[in-house]
């Protein structure tokens, strides 16, 4: 009955509102106490001048964090989303508190010096949600992911304050279609063929245009027609690998993940599934309060090696690598439990099974059509790839989640998914990490399915993405060359930014099979080619990458997990003697300074708590 839904309602809210007595005042204690009625009086007032009523200061307060900015595509549906789930919150007898952060967008920032601020964002958007949340006081949260950073971001407060909460993705965007690649069926709907794009392909239209392989005018058309609408990038970019893992990991609600955040006939809207899903989570969360849930009793290390497993099925970014490392920092995890090592331990028992972009030949919104990502973690459980015990925000285990699920097999005809008995690429050909004299704590690569990748050969050495891009534009780059990109790690660019616009302009220039990139700075989701990033130690601190000159001669080898130079340890220690720290880069100052001196090693995560 009504009546008894009501009761339960209001069960659940009185269960909830704890910590944000703490701020409007408990009248169950004595007027000289601690947050006692009478000393947050103040506090109340005003409250009241914001708006509030006498019931509110007995509602439990909500925050909605969302990364917000009208000026990119992945997030400026969140102030609608946000008022969604405000609606939703106050029919259940919530009181929602905003929290908008800032946010980057890393397609925007790509091949220019904002793109320093991507990873550091990271850590603004972590830090602005814990001080919105905790300096109210609110009793739980929902946040919005969106573009690749607010991503990880959305779960990392959480995880670091051990918050009563889920993550919600703001959903990937439609592919684009080029010109000439669109038809209508029957029904007047158009049916998505030939070639789709993706931010990637316009990256990679750069470069073949500095080869003289398309025209400005193609370049004009990816440009224009690359992106269709809101969302994020709609391959197995940042973005979409840290949505599936937030769902995998248990901190989303199951399917949200893959469902696109619009329509091509209205490319700006929120769609009535981003709606019906906003319900669902407000829901999820009076539930997780009633169970008591908190973030630390999902995020686990045996959950982060679920997340991992995903990552590996579906060929995801390498970014990965950092955002769960600093999840699990977050989560209180000890190095000892999870670690670089056991990323690549996990993942190398796990085979490519997903047929997206960039490797392969689908989006997002493909793997939405088939099921999402429980029709991947349902292969992968049923392949013993899984913990199926791990707990996640809807009050289930993961095995009690996927119960209903169907496994590749029993989707019938599609080549989207591969079965785990016929992989796309067999367990051992994504991402790896990588040791060796030039890199002593680890490097990682990205192989996405390519086999037999082994390459010796002398290093072209650039301090900068920018002159690095700009040999590659001038054709100074040659078949065999080890392109060598430093002083862009953490510490060094600060930031570490993503080295795209280089390696799209080595696969656009047709370079992409026989030279190899290597850098202490990040990779896009987006990358692919021969690409070593991560490198650590990094330039910046004195790490043997920044000691090489023109000629040296670099292997990358994969099959024996080598990075390494052709160096004795004794001409290596001459080197450090002699080498000195470069003076900081222009403009690395002010949040970025604080940055590079807070940051710790990409090895570990590129934390700063």
């Amino acid at each position: 009955s009504l009546s008894l839904r009501r009761c339960r309602q209001d069960m659940a809210c009185q269960e909830l509102k704890r910590e944000s007595y703490k701020i409007t005042g408990d009248p169950k204690k004595p007027d000289g106490a601690p947050n006692s009625y009478v000393k947050m009086t103040c506090a109340r007032a005003n409250f009241r001048a914001a708006g509030w009523k006498d019931e509110d200061f007995k509602k439990p307060m909500i925050t909605i964090a969302a990364p917000y900015s009208n000026s990119m595509p992945c997030n400026n549906q969140f102030r609608d989303l946000a008022d969604i789930l405000a609606e939703e919150v106050e029919k259940l007898g919530g009181k929602a508190h905003f929290c908008f952060t800032p946010v980057i967008s890393d397609g925007e920032s790509q091949g220019c010096k904002a793109m320093r601020y991507s990873l550091v964002s990271r850590e603004v958007i972590t830090d602005c949600i814990e001080v919105m949340h905790e300096g109210y006081h609110a009793d739980a949260i929902i946040t919005l992911g969106g573009c690749d950073k607010s991503v990880p971001a959305a779960v990392m407060p959480l995880a670091r304050k051990d918050l009563l909460g889920l993550s919600l993705f703001g959903g990937p965007a439609l592919p684009g279609l080029h010109p000439g690649c669109r038809k209508r069926g029957a029904d007047g709907q158009v049916v998505d063929q030939g070639k789709a794009l993706d931010p990637g392909k316009v990256m990679e239209a750069i470069g073949a245009y500095g080869q003289g392989l398309i025209d400005l005018e193609e370049l004009h058309r990816a440009e224009c027609h690359g992106l269709p609408g809101s969302g994020s990038c709609s391959a197995m970019f940042t973005a979409c690998t840290m949505a599936s893992v937030v769902e995998a990991l248990g901190m989303a609600l199951p399917g949200t993940a893959s469902k696109p955040a619009a329509t091509r006939e209205d490319p700006r809207t929120v769609t009535e599934q981003k709606r019906q899903d906003c319900v669902a989570v407000v829901a999820a969360l009076f539930s997780l309060a009633e169970k008591g849930l908190s973030a630390r009793q999902i995020i686990t290390s045996k959950a982060l090696e679920n997340a991992v497993a995903v990552v590996y099925a579906l060929g995801g970014s390498t970014n990965a690598v950092l955002h769960t490392l600093a999840i699990a920092h977050e989560a209180g995890i000890p190095e000892t439990e999870f670690n670089i090592e056991d990323f690549h331990r996990v993942g190398q028992r796990v085979p490519l099974i997903g047929n997206v972009s960039p490797h392969g030949r689908y989006h997002m919104s493909d793997l939405d059509k088939i099921g999402g990502v429980p029709v991947v973690m349902r292969e992968l459980l049923d392949a013993g790839l899984l913990h199926g015990d791990c707990m996640t925000v809807t009050g289930r285990t993961v095995a009690e989640n996927l119960a209903g699920t169907p496994s590749v097999a029993g989707l019938g005809h599609q080549d989207v998914l591969y079965p785990v008995s016929k992989p796309l690429a067999p367990a051992g050909n994504h991402i790896l990490v990588l040791k060796g004299n030039l890199a002593p704590e680890s490097a990682v690569c990205k192989l996405s399915g390519k086999t037999d990748i082994e390459l010796t050969g002398p290093a072209r050495c650039f301090d900068d993405e920018d002159a690095a891009f700009g040999a590659i534009m001038a054709g100074k780059i040659q078949k065999g060359d080890v392109l060598v990109i430093r002083y862009e790690g953490p510490k060094g660019s600060p930031g570490m930014p993503e080295m795209l616009s280089p390696g799209s302009a080595l696969v656009g220039a047709g370079l992409g099979k026989f030279v190899a990139l290597v850098t202490d700075g990040r990779f896009s989701g987006a990358s692919h080619g021969i690409m070593v990033g991560h490198v650590t130690p990094e330039a910046a601190v004195g790490g043997p990458i920044g000691l090489l000159v023109d000629g040296d001669m670099v292997t990358v080898r994969p099959g024996s997990r080598e990075l390494s130079v052709a160096l004795s340890e004794e001409e290596l220690a001459a080197r450090r003697k002699e080498w000195k720290p470069p003076a900081p880069k222009p403009g690395s100052f002010g949040t970025l300074g604080k940055y590079a001196s807070q940051v710790r090693s990409a090895h570990v995560g590129a934390t700063t708590s």
